[in-house]
């Protein structure tokens, strides 16, 4: 089967994808038919079948066709040059492939999928990342495989916006800007989702919105336009550097230093990669593995603990060097192995470092950064850049080297699962000067202090007012990660910055959703402060707590008075002339119409007059019930005062449109009329007060954008003048 793929400019067919389907049964699904091939381990056995079935198919066509075919990363990695050769030979001329990596299980054999790349590329076929968006991670070698079209998760495209999907849609941008990479928007079913696609930057789209998978029809298909791809970033020619120090050096010029001053620079980048985002890839290269001392591993453990993939190479490396880190033994005679080297990249960031012992004959640089060297002091020749480019073909360099991960142990229990034990570490009172001590312990404030050394940082100390505020014991605090407070509603977004300051060393100042040991939420503001010892090494954290959530209530009902009724609980005035104004622009893209429909109660003085206004007030919060229960789904309902009502229904055909040129679908002046009986008929039912019974009925008055008026006020005055004439009969 396959589903067309459109430019989303003019809705020209493009290209289609091809699409997997079992046998009708149980397996018929292409989700169902891949989980029982991972089940009997016949992945690639049956992808390389199914890419075979759709270059065949494609090859029917007598015109020039594009075809996207999707591929596990497995299977493109276990693809020998001379399968890949047969492949070629099974595509007809007038075919062109677009090979679609999916985005899961990229960095499990990171270095071979690349290598994979390289050879789809060789047959001339393009490369797309598919599912861009379902997992952050999956986004970290993006860089690395430059890939002609970045498919957008549908997930992006229907869900709501979040950070984490700003993250994703950040990330892919920059990567589009700097390669020419085309982004292609998945699973577009309407126009809500049509525009949002756009938003992202969206140029291509695929979605029941432009067809379902069927039989492949290519007639006036148009031929994709797919920029050439940038430059190879890992070695792919005989002019290639050997090593990461032999390419930087050729541009940039080298500086000699102490170890002590290599191996602070290090830390540092190793400190920056800490501050970035989980799309972030660290790479290193150690001359021999006894160089990762306790220290380095501690360093990488957290590295590994914060960043898509962290990968260590070197003579003698072990196959985990720490937990979390993926490591790579080096031959003797590799040319690396007498190299140090470390290589951050992430969407936004990109850097690396590259070193190597100087000669013991040799004498200091004259262009020595570090001044005069001591002598017997280890001194090393280092190349530093910040140039994306360069950083990529060193990292690509370090990566191409990274063996597949072994098969074997289970995966670490998370931190949330670690209990406190009776014999956990713990501040005592002969640690602190006992003013200090009591001082901590008494005050109104909760403070808690983590051991900077243990793992996952540690609580070793909880004073009485946090155990008060948490509800929790002692004996339930200590040895813990201050993460135990965590829960469903705590924002992601906000806890990984806070984890990665903390790493690096940094103050951390911020407000969190917490919960208490009983399951209520409480906001709590949070600050840390590292606390370090004369060697100016981090030894522990101090965390000063407050409850805030009194403060965090007003704030946010202040916020939602500011766009609500209070009374009806309706967008207000305010809310309905910035909706307003937003549908206006939508529509002004588009070509659709927007309608202002205003309702005023009939009669309504004269209950306020006759019953109060407690009486008056039970008709407005009721008329409102009924009103919203007979508004469009996507259409907005507010309360502009009094007893006025707003309703904008967006997204109408254009004004000037009959049904015959819709196919029989209603106008935009059928559909504003419909919803005015609707709302009228709402209201046709008694309201039974304690001591009366109320009829309510309402005149209404639509006015059309752009038929109409033109702005958000005068579209609104002219509604009102049609309802007036409704209600005067004139």
């Amino acid at each position: 089967m396959y589903q067309p793929i459109v430019d989303l400019r003019d809705g020209a067919l493009v290209a289609v994808e091809a699409l997997s389907r079992g046998e009708p049964g149980p397996r018929e699904s292409a989700r169902d038919l891949f989980a029982a091939a991972r089940e009997s381990g016949s992945v690639v056995q049956l992808d390389e079948a199914c890419l075979r079935a759709a270059l065949r198919g494609a090859g029917h066509s007598s015109e020039a066709v594009t075809v996207f075919v999707n591929i596990e990363p497995a299977t493109l990695s276990a693809l020998t040059p001379g399968r890949l050769a047969e492949l070629a030979e099974l595509t007809a001329e007038n075919v062109r492939v677009v090979l679609e990596v999916t985005e899961r299980d990229l960095l499990e054999r990171p270095a071979e999928l690349v290598r994979g790349i390289r050879g789809v590329r060789d047959l001339g076929w393009g490369v797309a990342l598919d599912d861009v968006g379902a997992d952050p991670k999956g986004l970290a070698l993006m860089s690395f495989l430059r890939p002609d079209v970045i498919k957008l998760d549908l997930a992006l495209v229907r869900g709501h916006t979040t950070l984490r999907a700003a993250a994703v849609v950040n990330a892919v941008r920059a990567e589009a800007e700097r390669s020419g990479a085309v982004l292609l928007a998945e699973g577009i079913e309407n126009e809500q989702q049509l525009e949002r696609a756009l938003a992202m930057g969206a140029r291509l789209g695929q979605g029941w919105m432009f067809g379902r998978p069927g039989r492949l029809v290519v007639t006036g298909m148009s031929a994709l336009a797919i920029p050439p791809p940038p430059p190879a970033i890992v070695p792919g020619s005989a002019a290639a550097a050997h090593t990461p120090y032999d390419l930087i050096s050729a541009t940039v010029t080298g500086q000699r230093g102490t170890l002590a001053l290599v191996a602070s620079m290090t830390r540092q980048l190793e400190r920056q990669a800490l501050l970035l985002d989980e799309q972030t890839v660290v790479l290193a290269n150690f001359q021999h593995a006894d160089a990762m001392t306790p220290a380095t591993r501690r360093r990488y453990e957290t590295l590994a603990g914060v960043s898509a993939l962290t990968a260590v190479t070197g003579a003698g490396m072990p196959d985990e060097p720490a937990p979390g880190v993926h490591g790579t033994a080096l031959a003797a005679d590799d040319p690396l192995a007498a190299q140090w080297v470390v290589a951050i990249v992430s969407p936004h960031f990109a850097a690396a470092l590259a070193a190597r012992d100087v000669p013991a004959d040799e004498g200091p640089s004259p262009s020595s950064a570090a001044g005069p060297v001591g002598h017997g002091g280890r001194r090393l020749d280092y190349v530093l850049t910040y140039d994306r480019q360069r950083v990529l073909h060193a990292a690509g360099l370090l990566l191409d080297r990274v063996r597949p991960k072994p098969d074997g142990p289970a995966a670490k229990p998370t931190p949330a699962a670690i209990r406190a034990t009776p014999d956990a570490p713990r501040l005592t009172a002969g640690d602190l000067p006992e003013l200090l001590w009591r001082a901590i312990a008494t005050a109104s404030n909760g403070i808690v202090i983590a051991d900077a050394s243990g793992p996952d940082l540690p609580l070793v100390y909880a004073n009485a007012a946090f155990l008060r505020m948490t509800g929790y014991d002692e004996a339930e605090v200590l040895g813990r990660n201050c993460r135990f407070l965590q829960g469903p509603a705590t924002d992601p977004s906000q806890v990984q910055p806070i984890r990665r300051r903390i790493l690096a060393g940094n103050d951390v100042h911020t407000v969190l959703l917490n919960y208490r040991r009983d399951g209520s939420a409480f906001w709590n503001e949070l600050h840390i402060s590292p606390v370090m010892n004369a060697s100016g090494e981090v030894t522990h954290y101090i965390g000063n707590q407050l409850d805030v959530t009194a403060r965090i209530d007003r704030e946010r009902r202040t916020t939602y008075l500011a766009h609500h009724d209070q009374l009806t609980a309706l967008p207000n005035r305010a809310h309905i002339l910035e909706h307003l104004q937003l549908e206006l622009r939508r529509a002004r893209r588009s070509g659709t119409s927007v309608a202002a429909l205003m309702l005023d109660l009939n009669g309504f003085k004269a209950i306020n007059d006759r019953l109060g206004h407690a009486a008056g007030d039970s008709a407005l919060t009721w008329a409102a019930r009924r009103l919203r229960s007979a508004v469009r789904a996507g259409d907005l309902l507010g309360r502009l005062g009094g007893d006025e009502f707003l309703v904008v229904l967006a997204g109408l055909p254009p004004a000037e449109a009959t049904a015959t040129v819709l196919g029989g679908s209603p106008t935009a002046e059928e559909t504003v009329r419909r919803v005015q009986e609707h709302l009228h008929a709402a209201l046709d039912h008694p309201l039974q007060l304690a001591d009366a019974t109320i009829h309510l009925s309402a005149s209404s008055g639509a006015a059309l954008f752009p038929r109409d008026a033109d702005e958000p006020t005068d579209l609104i005055a002219r509604a009102d003048a049609a309802m007036y004439r409704q209600k005067t009969g004139s």
